[in-house]
């Protein structure tokens, strides 16, 4: 009889799709010597910016959110007050100066309509007080589960095959008898973060253009499996043991 022959083998698989989902992250500041200048003037850019939230995200009759709007969601934290000494170039604290006072907040818009983000990033960066902090791109829960599921399934069909392979050449029929399960990795064609003001993130200014010609690209998302199996011989002596160590 054939003693029992081991494959240890590992299987990867991976799915892409564009990202449905964009995170635009907002950071609203507002600096003076008056503090009451600055709770005003950061006030004022957050109710501009719900001002265009409300125009891209409408509701149904019944007040609930419409599927087909632009906005998906939006979020704002509270008002926050901080105040320290001016400085000079050397960062020393100028105490015969008035305090300055600094009052800010952040927001985060996630978008479904990309061509509006990018629109809206250039509308929003123009704002006093407004500057965008960075964008993220994302697929939806439903698509990311649906991508994971199959990156899987490609992975264990890899790990059969590759195991059958090996199995083939010498002559030999093997069954898997454990499989092994990685962390899923998720991962964007290029940079994963693009922060405001670079191209090589993804955000650039045309020549001439200024903040209208703000341009915003959807990034892929690769989502990533690997499992490692372990197969045996199913035509052999269950007593000996033959290993086989394949990556």
């Amino acid at each position: 009889m054939l003693p029992q022959l081991e494959i240890h083998v590992d299987g990867k698989g991976s799915c892409f799709r564009t990202a449905e989902r964009g995170y635009l992250r907002l950071r609203i500041a507002s600096t003076s010597t008056d503090q009451a200048q600055a709770l005003s003037d950061a006030q004022t850019a957050v109710a501009k910016i719900n001002l265009v939230i409300r125009a891209l995200a409408p509701k149904t009759d019944d007040g609930l959110p419409r599927p087909d709007a632009a906005v998906a969601g939006f979020s704002a934290t509270p008002l926050s007050t901080a105040s320290q000494h001016q400085r000079d170039p050397q960062h020393r604290p100028l105490l015969a100066l008035p305090r300055e006072h600094t009052v800010g907040a952040s927001a985060e818009i996630i978008f479904r309509d990309m061509a509006r983000l990018a629109a809206v990033s250039a509308e929003l960066a123009a704002m006093p007080h407004v500057s965008v902090a960075e964008t993220e791109w994302r697929l939806t829960d439903a698509t990311r589960a649906l991508l994971e599921r199959d990156a899987r399934l490609q992975a264990v069909r890899a790990a059969v095959r590759k195991a059958g392979d090996y199995a083939g050449v010498v002559g030999r029929r093997v069954a898997a008898v454990e499989i092994r399960d990685q962390p899923m990795v998720m991962q964007q064609l290029q940079q994963q973060q693009q922060r405001s003001g670079s191209a090589a993130g993804g955000m650039s200014m045309a020549s001439g253009g200024g903040a209208e010609a703000l341009a915003l690209e959807p990034k892929t998302i690769t989502v990533s499996a690997h499992v490692s199996a372990k197969f045996v011989s199913v035509d052999g002596d269950g007593g000996r043991v033959e290993a086989v160590q394949c990556d």
